[in-house]
């Protein structure tokens, strides 16, 4: 349908070479957009989709704002203005917060939230103060039952960090609403990626029978809402925290 249609846009997806990264590429691939595939390690994703025209692998730390600016500039010269942001690049870690090592949690909080508001900064400054556009977050579900189901995420610093995404996605909602952008979150379930480190077997083994759809997820599940989001089709949508984790958690 047309209203999912993303043909001359341009979308900046970061962690581009992680499981649901290099999918979200995929995706926004299939609906048309030019993507600039932003990670640490750009040559997976570089790989992947070699000799795609619409697919700009670039490396980039999102801790860095100098290399940021400076992926801007290329984005612009290769496609033209940033119309999406898809803030996907994290980190997973595994610390208590009453007793874990300060430095690993602050690494996370860093990463996860830190780099997620100073790269959407510069790009609301870049391109979508003065035309709009779309800030897709990736958090997690777990964030939303973190006391109960931190031993799926790995740690109560990555709940934590990932809930402070949720209300990050509101609170630029609300302030960059006047100027035509949206700003959502795809909170993913359990989701088989590299960051699990384990056979998908084993995960589906450990997880599925607490899944009311009785699987765990894979990253092409988490395409169809970056899309959506993305689109025409969700304009009247903003400040939500949109959870794609087959039942496992569910919000009122």
């Amino acid at each position: 349908m047309q209203i999912f249609d993303l043909a001359g846009k341009t979308v900046l997806v970061t962690g581009a070479s992680g499981g649901i990264g290099l999918a979200l590429v995929k995706g926004f691939v299939e609906a048309s957009a030019n993507v600039i595939a932003a990670d640490l390690d750009p040559e997976p994703v570089a790989a992947a989709m070699q000799g795609n025209d619409s697919v700009m692998p670039i490396a980039l730390d999102v801790s860095d704002a100098s290399a940021i600016d400076e992926v801007l500039a290329q984005a612009r010269a290769r496609f033209g203005p940033v119309d999406i942001l898809v803030n996907n690049a994290g980190v997973k870690s595994g610390e208590r917060l009453i007793d874990g090592d300060r430095k690993k949690i602050q690494l996370t909080l860093s990463v996860n939230t830190e780099a997620v508001l100073n790269l959407t900064r510069l790009v609301y400054q870049d391109s979508m103060k003065k035309s709009g556009g779309r800030i897709i977050n990736i958090g997690s579900s777990i964030s939303s039952r973190g006391a109960i189901l931190n031993y799926q995420a790995g740690g109560a610093d990555y709940c934590y960090s990932k809930a402070i995404v949720h209300d990050l996605t509101q609170l630029l909602a609300y302030e960059t609403a006047p100027q035509g952008v949206t700003v959502n979150a795809i909170a993913p379930g359990i989701i088989h990626t590299p960051l699990h480190d384990r056979p998908a077997e084993e995960t589906e083994a450990r997880h599925s029978g607490r899944i009311p759809l009785g699987r765990i997820g894979q990253p092409q599940d988490i395409v169809g809402a970056a899309v959506f989001l993305a689109s025409e089709a969700s304009s009247y949508i903003t400040g939500q925290v949109l959870h794609v984790n087959g039942g496992m958690v569910m919000s009122d």
